[in-house]
């Protein structure tokens, strides 16, 4: 029986890719995008802006729904780390040069509680997408300009800042992992940070995240606040920053 061959732990290849993401490009003229992970993000995001009747968004690779106005275009993310990287790289092929992202996260540490506003600012990488972009030993960042301008944008808020855990895989957060990247500064854990994060660093580009604690993973138990008026809250906060960053 023929053995098989291992993969290399380093996924990154110095190769050319044989499909270029410029094959899927939109035909629009807008530098920014704001990419909604989650469904609640987008509606509000268009009430804040007065977009709700703005035109539709071409579709996209790795996007359900979107808007377009003048100046940038707006989408509804699928979930996970391929479909936002898939979405983010078609954009990037299509002329947008900055990207902020909006979504929920688990909180890791004390410092974040149930409605609290995290601003990641480093990552830990477990999820797959963001090794065909950057070797394994790269930490991934966003883009400082556009993390002082979200930051500055919700100082009335007290925005948490500190490394985001991104995985592939949420029914395999353990106990462990949580503690040493809690002591690591991780302060929140999501499904797309530090992909997005590794394409605009590959792709020089400009990125972000502003991120709402819905649940709590750092005490004996799992503290749930999914729906609850601290998230909505902190849902409402950030549209409303994203939107003045948009109208500047």
């Amino acid at each position: 029986m023929a053995s098989v061959r291992r993969p290399p732990r380093e996924w990154l290849s110095s190769h050319p890719a044989l499909i270029d993401p410029s094959i899927s490009a939109l035909d629009i003229d807008v530098d920014t995008a704001v990419i909604c992970s989650v469904e609640g993000f987008y509606p509000e995001l268009l009430r804040r802006l007065g977009q709700v009747a703005s035109r539709n968004a071409p579709p996209c690779n790795g996007a359900e729904k979107g808007r377009v106005a003048k100046d940038y275009i707006i989408y509804k993310a699928g979930v996970g780390a391929p479909a936002q990287g898939m979405l983010m790289d078609t954009l990037i092929a299509s002329g947008v040069g900055r990207f902020i992202v909006t979504g929920v996260a688990g909180s890791l540490t004390p410092k974040c509680c149930i409605g609290s506003i995290v601003i990641p600012t480093w990552g830990i990488r477990e999820e797959g997408t963001s090794h065909h972009y950057l070797a394994a030993g790269v930490v991934p960042r966003p883009s400082s300009s556009l993390v002082k301008g979200l930051r500055h944008a919700l100082s009335d808020e007290n925005p948490v800042l500190g490394g985001i855990w991104s995985i592939d895989a949420p029914y395999r957060e353990t106990r462990d992992k949580i503690k040493e990247y809690s002591r690591l500064g991780a302060v929140a854990i999501d499904m797309e940070c530090t992909a997005l994060m590794s394409i605009g660093m590959a792709r020089k580009v400009k990125m972000a995240a502003v991120l709402a604690i819905t649940d709590e993973l750092w005490g004996p138990e799992w503290v749930q606040g999914f729906g609850s008026k601290k998230v909505s809250a902190a849902r409402k906060a950030i549209c409303g920053s994203v939107a003045s960053i948009l109208e500047r």
